[in-house]
């Protein structure tokens, strides 16, 4: 079986929106849990979360590109966007602008774990739903809302063509993708995976349905 390394790495967190920063803070004992601040938590019991802050994603894709994408998405492609490149993958840009890979693209995979996908979204169209009807949805939820959309994205964004696949098995589904990821290049069905994990479910109902759960932290803290 064929060797199988790590090349190239990249982040988005809650304690680093790349390599570097996570490292300093992991290594300065920076919490990222904080009061949420991405919605009103009146009448939640759970009010902490680990927020991703100051993240900026026109820094990794074009701003048109961004708006067509869900949170989640967004920090799949950058976090894709750092690993290429410290991995030495990204050439130069064609005509239209967009980075091209330095490796064959049908022998390049991207293997993604993600639980719930684009959660913001799903709230927004049942409001929309509820309050005004079907047809004030958001036109683009289903591609916004679903799993797989951020392999998809990232698939697209830097022109793989070999397998993009979704792991959606809840807290083991990163772990999962490498895994996946690791099978594919041992095998020799490709050479290189972007692989990972990706998940922006910070929103009411996300919030509310795991606090019923029980599965969340009821904890207050101030800010770190």
């Amino acid at each position: 079986m064929r060797r199988v390394v790590v090349t190239g790495m990249g982040v988005i967190s809650s304690i680093g929106n790349n390599v570097e920063d996570l490292c300093a803070s992991l290594k300065a004992g920076k919490s990222g849990i904080s009061p949420i601040t991405s919605f009103d938590t009146t009448g939640f019991d759970a009010i902490i979360a680990g927020e991703v802050k100051n993240f900026d994603p026109s820094l990794w894709i074009e701003k048109k590109e961004a708006r067509k994408m869900s949170r989640f998405t967004q920090f799949a492609v950058a976090a894709a966007a750092q690993a290429l490149i410290d991995a030495g993958l990204l050439g130069e840009a064609d005509a239209d602008g967009k980075k091209l890979m330095k490796i064959a693209a049908e022998k390049t995979a991207v293997v993604l774990g993600n639980g719930i996908g684009g959660f913001e979204i799903v709230s927004e169209s049942f409001k929309k739903l509820f309050s005004s009807g079907p047809k004030r949805m958001l036109p683009l939820t289903v591609p916004l809302m679903i799993s797989n959309e951020a392999a998809g994205n990232v698939s697209m964004v830097f022109g793989t063509r070999g397998p993009a696949y979704t792991q959606v098995t809840a807290c083991a589904a990163g772990t999962d993708a490498l895994g996946q990821s690791l099978d594919l290049i041992r095998s020799g069905r490709c050479d290189v995976a972007v692989a990972g994990g990706t998940e922006a479910a910070i929103v009411p109902f996300s919030v509310g349905a795991f606090q019923m759960l029980k599965a969340l932290s009821t904890k207050r803290c101030s800010e770190p």
